[in-house]
């Protein structure tokens, strides 16, 4: 081979380095979003890129001790937990702050349960630290629950899976998997 051919085929070589130097250059540079709230100040953590994951919130009104309403983010479907792979993926270059969960709300009035919707949406936004759910919003800083408009409702605290799920099964007349009938 002549040196003039190796020349003309190290030319197209060092352009390509070059655009994929110049393009890591560019987005190294780039912001990856604002940053998320760190998980030590959250009393109410949700792992963004759980998709299998249910997550179970407990919220008290503040003038009542029995009643409650739970609120269970569910895990999300096939196609959103592929979307979530990807986020997953691209987590140098941009962050995921946020989320859609299919969403159940339950209530509890003095042992009286029930299923009060079962299509609902939470959005969880890891930079203002708030879950909303239709209706209100939970603070997942300080654990309150609030209307739309800031009034307090109450407080709201996360159940452990297991028991949020026994809470659920109890609901519908099923024992937990492995529990004697």
């Amino acid at each position: 081979m002549s040196s003039h051919s190796q020349q003309r085929s190290s030319v197209p070589r060092a352009r390509l380095c070059s655009l994929i130097l110049a393009a890591a250059l560019l987005l190294g540079a780039c912001s990856r979003g604002p940053e998320p709230l760190a998980a030590d100040e959250l009393r109410i953590r949700i792992n963004l890129l759980c998709t299998t994951c249910d997550d179970f919130v407990q919220c008290r009104a503040s003038d009542s001790t029995a009643a409650f309403t739970l609120y269970r983010l569910r895990e999300k479907s096939f196609w959103a937990q592929v979307a979530t792979i990807w986020d997953y993926l691209i987590q140098s270059l941009r962050r995921k702050t946020s989320d859609r969960r299919p969403l159940t709300v339950y209530v509890d009035e003095d042992g009286q349960r029930r299923v009060l919707s079962d299509d609902g949406v939470a959005g969880v936004d890891m930079v203002s630290g708030l879950i909303s759910v239709p209706g209100s919003l939970i603070d997942m800083r300080d654990g309150s629950w609030r209307s739309p408009q800031g009034e307090i409702l109450g407080r709201c605290v996360t159940l452990p899976r297991r028991q949020g799920y026994a809470w659920v099964r109890e609901l519908l007349g099923r024992p937990l998997p492995g529990a004697a009938p």
